[in-house]
C-alpha cells in the first residue's frame, strides 16, 4: 500500500533522520493497534535523494527476513527510483538490529544491484528514536558479504579478480625482467668501455692490431677508429 505524502513530506533525504522524522509521523498515523505491529515499509528516491513514495510492503508479519523481494522492488521499477530505503518498526521501542534484520538486509542488497536499483540504507524505528545501518557501520560490511551474491556475478567477480591479478604479476615479472636486463646491459657496457680504454692504451704502445683483438674483443674497425 502506498502512503500519501504531504508535500512537506516529499523532502531530499541528506541523512537518516531526514527520514526518520518523516516515518515516525506515518507511524504515528496508526491506531494504538496498529502502532503494536510491525510495519516494513520502502522509501523510494530520485537521482537527486528526493522521496518519490513511500509503501508499505508488510505490516504485522511475524517473519520480516520471508519478504519477497520481488514485492518490495515492485513499486520502485514502476516508479523509476533509483535508490530505496528499507524501513520497519521493532514496536518494543529496542531498535537494535536481530540477524534476521541484518539478512534481509544482506538479501535486498544483492537484489537492488540486480534490479539497478541501490539500497542505501536500513532504519529500524521506534516512536522515541532510530536505528541507521549505515551510520552505524553495519551497512558497509553487508555490501561485503557474499551469502545472497547470485551464482553468475560471484563467477564473474572470480574470473575479474584473476585477470587482475594475472596483470599483476605479469607486470611484476615484466620489471624484473626488465632491471636484469638493464644490469647485463649495464655491464656490457662497461665492460665495452674497459676494452677501449684497453685498446687504446696498447695502440699507444705500438702493439699490432691482431694482438689488440686478441685481449679486447674488439673488431678491426673499432680498433681503427681509436
Amino acid at each position: 500500500m502506498e502512503v500519501k505524502l504531504s508535500k512537506q513530506q516529499k523532502v531530499t533525504v541528506n541523512r537518516a533522520e531526514d527520514i526518520y522524522l518523516i516515518m515516525r509521523q506515518i507511524l504515528r498515523r496508526e491506531n494504538k493497534i496498529g502502532q503494536g505491529q510491525e510495519h516494513f515499509w520502502m522509501v523510494g528516491l530520485n537521482q537527486a535523494n528526493k522521496i518519490l513514495y513511500i509503501e508499505l510492503v508488510a505490516l504485522g508479519s511475524a517473519n520480516m527476513a520471508a519478504i519477497n523481494p520481488r514485492e518490495a522492488f515492485r513499486m520502485a521499477i514502476y516508479k523509476l527510483a533509483v535508490q530505496v530505503i528499507m524501513v520497519h518498526n521493532h514496536p518494543g521501542g529496542k531498535v537494535t538490529p536481530s540477524y534476521e534484520d541484518q539478512d534481509l538486509t544482506d538479501h535486498f542488497i544483492q537484489a537492488g544491484k540486480f534490479l539497478k536499483v541501490e539500497v542505501i540504507d536500513h532504519l529500524i524505528i521506534s516512536e522515541e528514536t532510530y536505528h541507521s545501518f549505515v551510520d552505524s557501520g553495519i551497512f558497509k560490511k553487508l555490501q561485503a558479504s557474499e551469502k545472497w551474491i547470485l551464482p553468475y556475478k560471484l563467477k564473474e567477480r572470480i574470473r575479474n579478480e584473476g585477470k587482475t591479478e594475472g596483470l599483476k604479476e605479469g607486470l611484476n615479472e615484466g620489471i624484473q625482467l626488465g632491471e636484469k636486463k638493464g644490469k647485463e646491459e649495464g655491464l656490457k657496457e662497461g665492460l665495452r668501455e674497459k676494452a677501449i680504454e684497453m685498446a687504446k692504451a696498447m695502440k699507444t704502445d705500438g702493439e699490432s692490431i691482431d694482438k689488440i683483438v686478441k685481449y679486447t674483443r674488439l673488431s678491426i674497425e673499432e680498433i681503427k677508429k681509436l
